[in-house]
């Protein structure tokens, strides 16, 4: 897979939180979505594909946990991040469990990003 002009989801309720990794994953020059909601996380993914969803664990609503089941039910092949701010917690565990390939420790830094991208996608 190309990795340039990859289709990112970025799903935090905190707003700074998904704007800032969303504009450092668009400086390579990958589409970026952005939003705050789980829910409307899965409305985006139901409507258009995406080669990569960076999702918080810890939301209102819809969990992170919850929405990475729910979107490897629409696709088994999603790549799926997790985003947190509490390693070592079951949280973790759980999201790893329902099928994200890896997670991206909260404060992170662009290369830590680059690191999880070229990661995700080497995972089959």
């Amino acid at each position: 897979m190309n990795q340039k002009n990859l289709k990112i989801l970025v799903v935090d309720d905190e707003e700074v939180v998904a704007e800032v990794l969303g504009k450092l994953i668009e400086i390579d020059g990958h589409n970026v979505t952005v939003t705050l909601e789980g829910k409307k996380a899965l409305e985006i993914y139901q409507k258009d594909k995406f080669d990569i969803v960076f999702t918080d664990i810890s939301m209102p609503g819809m969990n992170g946990v919850d929405l990475t089941r729910r979107i490897l039910e629409l696709d088994n092949n999603a790549k799926i991040v997790a985003v947190t701010g509490h390693i070592g917690t079951q949280e973790v565990e759980k999201i790893l469990n329902a099928g994200a390939k890896t997670f991206l420790k909260k404060p992170f830094t662009k290369k830590e990003i680059d690191y999880k991208i070229e990661e995700v996608l080497r995972i089959d």
